[in-house]
C-alpha cells in the first residue's frame, strides 16, 4: 500500500510538472512531504529522481537552459495563476499544489477524470461548448472543417452540427434546417471573439489557408469570411466566419498543448485544432471586474486581471479562460447565443444560484433539461443561468446564457470511459 502511495504521488507530480512547461529541482517543499511520510525515505528520493527526470525528458532538456523555461508570463500564467517569483519559487509553488491534489488522483478509481484533471474542489472544469445560430449548415460545416475541426458524425446531419474542436471543445451551430426560426431570426454572432489553440505554426497556417481558399466557393461569396495575416506581436492571426463571428488563432504552449489534448470524445482523432483557449465576451464598460467576482464567488472560478480585461481562469491545468472585456456601447444583452461549461462542486453552485433567484429554464432547451431545483438539477446533470449581477446591489451586469454541466453528464468528454 506504502509503495501504491509514492506511485500515485510520482505519478501526480510528473503530470503536474510536465504540464507546467517547467523542468523542476528540489526545494523546501520536500521537508513537509518527508514530515508527511517520514516512513518511505527511499520513495521520496524517488520521487525527487523521477520527477526531474519525466520532467526534464518532457521538456526536451535537462536543465533551466531548455527553451520551455523562456516560456511567456501570460502563457505561464494561464497555467498556475498562483505562481510568482523566482523560477525555483515557481517549482515549489507547482509541486506544493500538486502534492495538495494526491486525494483526488488516489480517489481516481471511483471519480470521474475531469475531476484528476482539475485538482480543485471548485471552479471551471472546462469550456466545452459555443452555441450559435448559422443559416446554413452547410457554410457551418465547410468552416468550422476549415479551422480544424471535424464533424461529430454520431449525429445524422438533419440535427444540429456538432463540430469537435480537438478532444475537449466543440461548436454547435442549429440552423434553420433543424429550427425554422432561424431563416427569421437570422444568424448570431458572438459578442466578442474566440481563441483556437494549434499545436505548431505550420498547423495554424495549414487552417488559415483552408479558410482562405474557402472565398472561391459561391456560398462565401459576399459574407464576411476573413482571414488576415500572422501577427508577431500577438503572435497569432483573425480569420471571421460568414456570419462576422471572429476567431484567434494561435500556437499553443506545450503544456497547455498537453493539457488540451486529455479528452475521450469519440471521432476526435482527425482533428487539426488543439481546442478553444479562451472565449472574449465584450461586457458594458464598469462592469468586467464585478462580473469576474459573481464568478469567483458563486461558482468558485479564478479571477486574474489581463491588459483590457479580466480573465476565469479554468479548463484542464487551468489551460482555459472566459475572458470580460469592456468595450463602449456594448448593451450586454444577450443574442440567444450560448456557453456551455463544466463545473466543480456542482450541487453547491445551483444552491448559491438559485438562492439568488437566478436558475434560468430556456423553453428552447426542455426536451434537453428544465431545472428548478437541486433534484432537477442532478437528474439533468445540467442546470442554466443568464443573468450576471452585482454581488452587493443585485444590479443585471450583463447576460449570456450559461449551460452548466456536472462531470456526471452524458456527453463530459473528461470522465473515465471503460
Amino acid at each position: 500500500m506504502a509503495r501504491l502511495l509514492v506511485l500515485a504521488i510520482v505519478q501526480l507530480v510528473v503530470v503536474c510538472v510536465a504540464g507546467s512547461g517547467h523542468s523542476w529541482e528540489p526545494v523546501d517543499e520536500d521537508i513537509d512531504i518527508m514530515a508527511l511520510i517520514d516512513d518511505e525515505p527511499e520513495g521520496i528520493a524517488m520521487i525527487q529522481r523521477d520527477a526531474r527526470l519525466t520532467a526534464a525528458a518532457a521538456a526536451g532538456c535537462g536543465d533551466d537552459n531548455c527553451p520551455e523555461a523562456g516560456m511567456r508570463d501570460s502563457e505561464y500564467s494561464m497555467c498556475h495563476p498562483e505562481a510568482t517569483g523566482s523560477p525555483v519559487d515557481v517549482r515549489g509553488i507547482v509541486f506544493a499544489r500538486c502534492f495538495r491534489q494526491m486525494p483526488t488522483l488516489m480517489a481516481a478509481s471511483s471519480t470521474s477524470a475531469a475531476d484528476t484533471v482539475a485538482g480543485d474542489a471548485t471552479g471551471l472544469l472546462l469550456i466545452e461548448h459555443l452555441n450559435l445560430n448559422v443559416l446554413s449548415t452547410q457554410v457551418a460545416l465547410e468552416f468550422y472543417e476549415a479551422l480544424g475541426c471535424c464533424r461529430d458524425a454520431r449525429r445524422p446531419m438533419n440535427k444540429t452540427l456538432h463540430s469537435n474542436c480537438g478532444s475537449l471543445t466543440q461548436f454547435h451551430t442549429p440552423s434553420p434546417e433543424n429550427e425554422a426560426y432561424i431563416a427569421g431570426d437570422g444568424a448570431q454572432t458572438w459578442r466578442g471573439h474566440v481563441e483556437l489553440l494549434y499545436d505548431s505554426l505550420d498547423s495554424l497556417q495549414a487552417a488559415a489557408t483552408r479558410v482562405a481558399q474557402l472565398r472561391e466557393k459561391a456560398e462565401f461569396q459576399g459574407t464576411s469570411l476573413a482571414v488576415g495575416d500572422w501577427n508577431d506581436e500577438q503572435q497569432g492571426l483573425w480569420a471571421s466566419d460568414a456570419y462576422g463571428n471572429k476567431f484567434a488563432l494561435r500556437v499553443a504552449s506545450n503544456g497547455v498543448a498537453a493539457a488540451m489534448s486529455v479528452g475521450i470524445r469519440p471521432g476526435t482523432e482527425d482533428c487539426k485544432v488543439l481546442g478553444i483557449g479562451s472565449v472574449t465576451l465584450q461586457v458594458p464598460p464598469g462592469t468586467a471586474e464585478r462580473g469576474a467576482k459573481f464568478y469567483a464567488e458563486l461558482l468558485g472560478f479564478s479571477m486574474t486581471r489581463e491588459p483590457g480585461a479580466w480573465a476565469l481562469l479554468g479548463g484542464p491545468q487551468s489551460a482555459q479562460r472566459l475572458r470580460l472585456e469592456e468595450h463602449a456601447g456594448c448593451s450586454g444583452q444577450e443574442l440567444g447565443e450560448h456557453l456551455a461549461i463544466y463545473i466543480q462542486d456542482f450541487d453547491a453552485c445551483f444552491e448559491r444560484l438559485l438562492q439568488r433567484g437566478l436558475i434560468w429554464v430556456n423553453p428552447r432547451f426542455v426536451h434537453l433539461d428544465k431545472s428548478t431545483n437541486l433534484d432537477e438539477a442532478r437528474k439533468y446533470n445540467c442546470f442554466r443561468f443568464k443573468d450576471i449581477v452585482d454581488l452587493e446591489t443585485g444590479e443585471k451586469l450583463f447576460e449570456l446564457e450559461h449551460e452548466v454541466r456536472s462531470t456526471g453528464h452524458k456527453s463530459c468528454p473528461l470522465r473515465t470511459v471503460s
